[in-house]
């Protein structure tokens, strides 16, 4: 039960890392093609992925059912580390590199750019983590769900309140939006961990999944084309931000229930030797994730003749679908390159990939096994 739970998240987290490399590869890349649907679908369903997963990892139960806290120092080490590092040298590279980024690649804009030059990601999860850790105790004492998400989203309000009525140039400078939004992501899919036999139920429904796909395609729709709405939005971006949480909440369930089935049948031992090896492939990608998304900036190119040509094509879903995977593929194989090399040394593993070291009384353990 529990290798086949991994095969299929290592799967869903290698699908959303490529799909992250070919929304930078039309952002970066080519660029002024950010209208384009395909962008904007890309935009808003890979990053919720990460940290439903980094919520359902996060989970660990005590004997006596408390709720173990995740280990800060490590989770330091492993996210903060390579944040401060990588982004750094990504400063020094961007001006050399060709490119050009609808972000702002300078040391000011690491701190007090909401997207951190492009490497939010790391320090998001690690707040929503400090938060989890606090929150912890208060969730092992919910005897149900609906107490458990009545915590969450308890929480949740006290984020949206902070978020109202601080200066957005405040929050910005710890990417505190993005952890109000994702918080509610993580936490379910937290939550989902605790009553698993529940979720999967739910995931294997085809009324509760339909109904996910639906909910979410109509959030989908009001997120891209907001102005039409304008009733809905407001300054503070409060609407939007709940909009895009609950999206990403539904969008979660929608894909472990998609990638689950197919994991099982790909690591089957009926399996035939094709199929198997694609879902080697994603898995190998969901593996080298956090690899893939600090290392892979350094090696996009610019692609600028291309642009035309795609603006000649309407932007249409399958041309920019086939251009951004066909480079993405050329991006990712290269940056698995650079990652197999850093690995040979632990200290730039740390300081590049955010890998740990094991310590010395786990790799003994791992030897006698």
């Amino acid at each position: 039960m529990t290798k086949q739970r991994l095969h299929y998240f290592d799967m869903l987290k290698g699908i959303a890392i490529f799909m992250v490399v070919m929304g930078h590869v039309l952002t970066m890349c080519v660029r002024d093609i950010d209208r384009a649907l395909v962008f904007k679908f890309i935009g808003e369903i890979h990053m919720p992925l990460f940290f439903f997963i980094s919520g359902w990892f996060t989970l660990k139960v005590l004997p006596g059912g408390m709720l173990k806290r995740p280990d800060l120092r490590q989770r330091s080490l492993q996210l903060l580390v390579p944040m401060v590092v990588v982004s750094s040298l990504w400063i020094w590279y961007f001006p050399h590199s060709g490119l050009q980024s609808p972000l702002v690649s300078t040391f000011d804009c690491l701190w007090s750019n909401v997207w951190k030059n492009g490497y939010w990601f790391t320090l998001v999860l690690f707040e929503i983590m400090l938060v989890y850790s606090l929150v912890a105790p208060l969730l092992s004492r919910m005897r149900s769900v609906v107490a458990e998400l009545g915590v969450i989203a308890a929480v949740w309000a006290v984020m949206l309140t902070v978020q109202c009525t601080v200066p957005a140039e405040v929050l910005d400078y710890g990417s505190l939006p993005l952890a109000f939004q994702f918080w509610p992501v993580f936490a379910v899919g937290a939550m989902a961990a605790r009553h698993r036999d529940s979720f999967a139920a739910v995931t294997a429904s085809g009324t509760w999944v339909t109904a996910a796909t639906l909910i979410a395609a109509v959030l989908i729709y009001f997120i891209c084309w907001s102005w039409e709405f304008p009733a809905l939005t407001d300054e503070n971006g409060l609407t939007m931000s709940i909009a895009r949480s609950l999206f990403h909440i539904c969008i979660s369930i929608v894909g472990i229930a998609v990638v689950k089935p197919w994991s099982e049948a790909a690591f089957a031992p009926t399996a035939s030797a094709l199929t198997r090896g694609i879902a080697d492939l994603w898995q190998l990608l969901g593996r080298k994730s956090l690899s893939i998304y600090l290392l892979h900036y350094f090696f996009l190119f610019p692609l600028w003749p291309c642009r035309q040509a795609l603006i000649d094509l309407g932007l249409g879903f399958t041309p920019l679908v086939v251009f951004a995977a066909v480079v993405a593929s050329a991006v990712v194989a290269v940056t698995l390159g650079a990652n197999a090399v850093i690995e040979r040394s632990p200290l730039l593993a740390l300081l590049l990939t955010g890998a740990v070291p094991k310590r010395a009384k786990d790799v003994t353990i791992n030897k006698n096994v």
